[in-house]
């Protein structure tokens, strides 16, 4: 038993090891993913332009979710501490570990401390990322601090020929990035949960004028979103319709088709999954991208094809089931997949 133990504790960090080496080569950690402020310091940016939302709607937002995000836990101290609403300024300290690797037997993590800056103006939300700094390996003999200016930059984090993150301080900065992606996420979803509130008046139809006839035959052709028939909820009641991702087809009922509409600016796509339908719930729900198709009735071919990437998901109350669709069944558990709108193709 002690001989295998030892060769498990000797094979700890090769498996740590291949953790990291999994994403260093990803585009996304390396050369330009580090950007700085005219002060020099590392500075992670994001604007967001909500033209239906105000100036006091977005702060009103921000405040909300920036209070939720920023809590003290334990050791750990986070908090939002500056609020101006004249100024539309959010302030917050935080302080959060990030873990780079788990099991049993180890714990490879560091503290990181972070201010996160959130200025609000009509229809438009800036959020701001900077002041990193790191406390790692606490636990032995007060471990090691660095600032994310000497420790996760390109001439430190990269090799030389800006291909790989480095071997230690790499995953420090891959885990860094994914920390502000996963933050810039999380406020761009509170916004978008305020705008499909009201999901009834965000749906809308393309005008029918000067609309070419759908076929089940002939060749599919890219076509702007407005020249799509506006009852493709009738077409798919009368035919079917279907949900592919990841190499995979599944058939869904007329009644899970929500419409277009616009978020962040962009054409976007609502699909309702019912979530005890759980091959298609999980097909939706671990997809980045899908197809909606829609067949007119007997048909092999599908005479529509919309093709998303996912943007976010909503769980619906009944009263936004009933305001998209007046015959469903509220009962029922359903989440809403909003989806940008990237191809549009029709036969």
């Amino acid at each position: 038993m002690k001989k295998y133990l030892l060769i498990l504790l000797a094979l700890i960090p090769l498996l740590g090891f291949a953790k990291e080496k999994k994403d260093n080569s990803d585009p996304k950690y390396l050369a330009g993913a580090i950007t700085l402020n005219e002060e020099g310091k590392v500075c992670f940016s994001k604007e967001i332009k909500v033209p239906s939302l105000s100036k006091a709607e977005l702060y009103d937002i921000m405040l909300k979710w920036a209070d939720s995000r920023f809590k003290t836990e334990g050791e750990l101290t986070s908090r939002v501490v500056y609020t101006n609403e004249e100024e539309g300024d959010i302030a917050a300290a935080a302080e959060e570990y990030i873990v780079f690797s788990s099991s049993a037997l180890s714990l490879d993590r560091t503290r990181i401390y972070y201010q996160f800056y959130i200025k609000v103006k009509e229809g438009v939300c800036d959020l701001t990322m900077t002041r990193i700094r790191y406390w790692y390996d606490e636990n032995r003999d007060g471990g090691q601090k660095y600032t994310a200016e000497e420790w996760i930059t390109d001439d430190i984090a990269l090799n030389k020929k800006k291909t790989k993150l480095a071997p230690i301080c790499g995953k420090f900065r891959r885990e860094t990035i994914n920390l502000k992606d996963a933050l810039f996420k999380s406020a761009s979803d509170a916004i978008g949960e305020r705008t499909i509130s009201g999901t009834s008046s965000v749906i809308t139809v393309p005008a029918q004028t000067g609309k070419p006839a759908i076929s089940a035959n002939g060749e599919l052709k890219e076509v702007g979103l407005e020249q799509l028939p506006s009852n493709l909820n009738e077409i798919a009641s009368k035919g079917r319709i279907t949900l592919t991702a990841n190499g995979e087809e599944v058939e869904i009922k007329a009644e899970n088709w929500g419409g277009f509409g616009e978020l962040f600016n962009k054409d976007v796509a609502y699909t309702l999954i019912d979530q005890s339908k759980t091959a298609v719930s999980a097909l939706a729900e671990h997809a980045d991208s899908y197809t909606i198709s829609f067949y007119l009735r007997g048909a092999a071919q599908a005479s529509v094809v919309i093709t998303c990437k996912k943007s976010m998901s909503k769980e619906m109350s009944a009263d936004e089931l009933k305001s998209l669709n007046q015959s469903i069944d509220t009962s029922k558990s359903y989440k809403m997949y909003i989806g940008e709108i990237t191809g549009v193709q029709m036969r």
